[in-house]
């Protein structure tokens, strides 16, 4: 899921949380939206009338009107904003644990894949490897700015635990699709989950001001089946193996 040009609304929703966002922001909006109308009724009314009460000094019964209805309209706005809060923090047991590390300008994964292993890769930015194929005036079939070197990989349907830190400044890790956004903030380590529902590609950026390469640090996310993950895990598990042996033969051949 991706951003569209000129888009007014938020992008497709592909997990739990962020539907639960959706009918939030529905409900506040219908709320804003009937305050808006009675206050610019009321505003109109009181310019346009000819009547004035010059020599009312009080009035209890309004003041005891809006003093109520406002109290009211919070209440009514804070109940839902709760649960959907408490729902997004709730503690859950994960089915897979991913730490993601941000650097200028680029984020490392730490994935656990199969039998106790875990694959760690650097995602960059596509753009930085396409370069040459842009000059030499070959066009690109990637999104601009969001397609990443490597994506993450995740299954269908299982609770994912991220565990979000930084290795020099501020970063945020964001993906708007999934309903996630947290601060990557050095020397500590920030967590948050994450249910994802629909297959696909998720698009997400840093979302905090990072330096002069902040535009150049997209998120890609790959949601598959489980039997598709599956068989990316054993294929890194395989690649891997033969890459830690060509090393060991390498230096035993140096040696």
């Amino acid at each position: 899921m991706m951003p569209s040009w000129v888009s007014l609304c938020f992008q497709d929703s592909g997990s739990p949380s962020m539907s639960e966002l959706f009918c939030l922001h529905d409900h506040i909006m219908v709320i804003m939206l009937l305050v808006i109308i009675l206050v610019s009724y009321i505003m109109l009314f009181l310019v346009f009338s000819s009547f004035f009460y010059k020599y009312l000094s009080e009035g209890t019964f309004i003041e005891t009107i809006w003093s109520i209805v406002p109290a009211f309209l919070l209440l009514i706005l804070v109940v839902p904003s709760m649960k959907v809060l408490y729902l997004m923090e709730d503690i859950k047991l994960p089915s897979i644990t991913v730490k993601v590390v941000a650097h200028q300008w680029y984020w490392s994964y730490i994935v656990p894949f199969l039998k106790g292993f875990n694959f760690s890769f650097d995602s960059f930015n596509f753009s930085y490897f396409s370069y040459d194929s842009i000059m030499e005036g070959n066009p690109l079939v990637q999104p601009r700015l969001l397609s990443c070197s490597s994506s993450l990989v995740l299954p269908i349907n299982s609770t994912t635990r991220f565990l979000v830190s930084s290795t020099d400044v501020i970063h945020a890790f964001s993906v708007p699709s999934l309903g996630l956004k947290v601060d990557a903030v050095p020397g500590r380590v920030n967590q948050l989950y994450s249910n994802p529902s629909r297959l696909g590609l998720y698009f997400g950026q840093c979302s905090e001001i990072c330096g002069s390469n902040h535009s150049f640090m997209p998120i890609e996310l790959k949601i598959s089946s489980i039997e598709d993950y599956n068989k990316i895990s054993e294929g890194y598990l395989l690649d891997s193996i033969v890459d830690s042996c060509g090393v060991y033969l390498s230096l035993s051949f140096t040696f």
